[in-house]
């Protein structure tokens, strides 16, 4: 396989140009991580204190939780292509949203928070594999070393804000308040996608029946 060299100068201006085309993802990169993050240095205390888990529980809901993810990424992934990357991630969200809010109002037993647990997996499976599929669009093709170390560490600040964050939040108030703000901004992403029309998400240029189109030429009109 031929391997075409391309200078610094170019890189950089291709790099550009999918900085450019990403403008209407970086809030939903960002926003996302920090939700994530918020969760990481509370979610032990808020299951011991708040939700009377043991530590054999909560290692289990962490498992119930992946097992969630696990299972589900690769038959959402198929409805992802099949149904649309937008409409996936506004479902995605509004799950993990809801489920949530439940976990935080509800304070359920162990045996439902496990099912809570199972099902924030599921949900997240809903997500991961539709916005991974967005995000492969923006990569240059020569470049996709480079273009995924852009695209990790715009999402890595949000990781290194969110337990800031988080952490500030749950020794202000409490981890509950914490967990309300993450379904919070899962919920302001959840209508950003909703609202953000689907050029802006993808371009024209970067959809996979475009992309059928280049391999096998378009379908004929008769």
């Amino acid at each position: 396989m031929h391997l075409q060299n391309v200078s610094f100068a170019e890189q950089a201006a291709g790099l550009r140009r999918r900085l450019v085309q990403l403008k209407w993802l970086l809030p939903g990169m960002v926003l996302q991580m920090t939700a994530a993050g918020l969760l990481l240095p509370i979610l032990p205390g808020f299951a011991a204190d708040q939700l009377g888990l043991s530590q054999p529980q909560y290692s289990l809901m962490l498992i119930l939780g992946g097992a969630g993810a696990m299972l589900f990424l690769v038959p959402m992934g198929k409805l992802a292509d099949r149904w649309g990357h937008k409409q996936m991630l506004f479902v995605g969200f509004v799950s993990l949203t809801v489920v949530l809010a439940l976990l935080v109002v509800s304070m359920p037993p162990p045996a439902l928070t496990m099912l809570f647990a199972f099902m924030l997996g599921l949900s997240y499976s809903a997500v991961l594999p539709a916005w991974n599929a967005v995000l492969s669009y923006l990569v240059p093709e020569d470049q996709k070393g480079t273009g995924w170390g852009v695209l990790s560490g715009i999402e890595g600040l949000g990781i290194m804000i969110g337990p800031v964050i988080g952490g500030g939040i749950a020794s202000q108030y409490t981890n509950a308040a914490a967990i309300s703000i993450s379904a919070a901004l899962l919920a302001v992403l959840a209508l950003f996608y909703l609202i953000l029309p689907q050029n802006k998400l993808v371009s024209a240029g970067g959809t996979l029946q475009h992309k059928r189109e280049n391999a096998h030429g378009p379908d004929r009109v008769s």
